[in-house]
């Protein structure tokens, strides 16, 4: 498709904490994303970290990520004149994206059916943490919650081990990437036959789409898969000399993979390599027994902590052996791969009177230029002009902003 497709699209983006990475994926492409909250400001903004540690209503770095390329109105959907202007709004737009409780906008007079009487081509992608049927759908979920029902909580950990959360709300990007999926799916459709539809997407289902084969596991096997943190040299992590590289030495029975990593603690000289020259290694029982795992520890470790990962990850690849170092935030700003490709994007913010840096375009394409945009506004910063778009005079906007039913900087 060409960039001219996606600066028409007009989006609505009502999502708070859940929900944004999905609109900002189709501002980075050109699409004029208007990021609505209520007049109390979206919650989004009172997540951390904040900038400098400053907190305040502007200063979530959160926020500022999630919702830079987008314009901000806010609006009281309560208030009839709210329930007006997002209607209005909802006329001339091709995607509404929000994650309010299912059932919510329909109390609210502003169901799918209702606005999209108005405007067929509309499409609506709700993001929620159950889905808008089912026993669950009106409970209350968080990302935490979404990922322990999901099973994806459980997956990363080892034996009886408790199970461990992945940072940043993974399960929320993830349904937040899915529908981006399906709302561009949805758009395709309705550029081709003129009508819109309702985008259901649950953050449980995500999370367990992204089990791998551990439901597999249990369903052909009677067996519930984990992580394999104690399996010598398959997929373990081990201590350097500046923090952890992780190693796949051997996969299965394939002796093909063991023998390069034999050969490199032997030309490196590591104290006791002769012991992993054993075919008794091949067998995956050996590896994970305790004497086959704390064997491996013992002597490989006596060589990873006189090194840095730099050092094992480039010795190791010379071996052809499957090394790699567990990068810090540190690591990734001086990742010279990602320097390379441009991946992490310095933008001064007016508002914080500083730079931020930001990740940057999550694909390259050949002739469509992605774009980090403008820095996320402030609340109401974009209310009177985005009205007086619609037809709206300084005294209507005057007159909404003392009714309660927006607010406008």
């Amino acid at each position: 498709m060409e960039q001219s497709y996606f600066s028409k699209l007009k989006i609505l983006d009502f999502t708070g904490e859940l929900g944004p990475y999905t609109a900002k994926m189709f501002a980075g492409i050109g699409a004029e994303v208007i990021h609505l909250e209520p007049l109390g400001g979206d919650p989004l903004r009172q997540s951390g970290p904040f900038y400098k540690n400053a907190k305040s209503q502007e200063s979530s770095l959160p926020f500022c990520y999630f919702n830079s390329g987008k314009r901000g109105l806010a609006l009281d959907l309560k208030h009839a004149a709210g329930k007006k202007i997002f209607r209005q709004l909802c006329t001339d737009a091709d995607l509404l994206i929000e994650s309010f409780v299912p059932g919510y906008l329909q109390q609210q007079g502003l169901s799918y059916e209702e606005l999209s009487a108005n405007n067929p081509k509309l499409v609506q992608t709700s993001i929620t943490p159950f889905g808008h049927s089912g026993p669950l759908s009106q409970q209350a979920g968080s990302d935490l919650i979404c990922s322990a029902m999901s099973g994806f909580l459980y997956l990363a950990g080892v034996g009886h081990e408790k199970p461990v959360r992945s940072p940043d709300n993974q399960a929320y990007r993830m349904a937040e990437a899915y529908a981006a999926v399906g709302s561009a799916i949805a758009l395709f459709n309705a550029k081709r036959t003129g009508k819109g539809q309702f985008v259901d997407v649950a953050c449980i289902e995500a999370g367990a789409g992204a089990l791998e084969n551990a439901a597999q596991f249990w369903d052909l096997e009677g067996k519930i898969r984990r992580g394999r943190g104690r399996e010598a040299g398959s997929a373990t992590l081990h201590p350097c000399a500046d923090g952890y590289v992780a190693i796949v030495a051997i996969m299965g029975k394939n002796k093909v993979m063991w023998d390069p990593f034999v050969e490199w603690m032997k030309q490196e000289g590591v104290e006791e390599w002769s012991v992993f020259d054993d075919d008794k290694w091949i067998e995956s029982a050996y590896r994970e027994s305790a004497e086959g795992y704390n064997t491996f520890c013992r002597i490989f470790e006596k060589y990873t902590l006189k090194h840095d990962k730099r050092y094992l990850y480039e010795t190791g690849q010379r071996f052809s052996v499957a090394i790699t170092p567990v990068s810090n935030g540190k690591d990734l700003l001086e990742n010279p791969q990602l320097d390379y490709r441009g991946f992490w994007q310095r933008v001064h913010n007016d508002t914080l009177d500083g730079d931020v840096v930001y990740p940057g375009a999550p694909y390259e394409f050949g002739e469509i230029k992605w774009r980090l945009g403008r820095n996320a506004p402030r609340l109401g910063e974009h209310t009177g002009e985005i009205l007086r778009e619609h037809g709206y005079s300084n005294e209507d906007i005057s007159a909404l902003v003392k009714a309660g039913a927006v607010y406008a900087e």
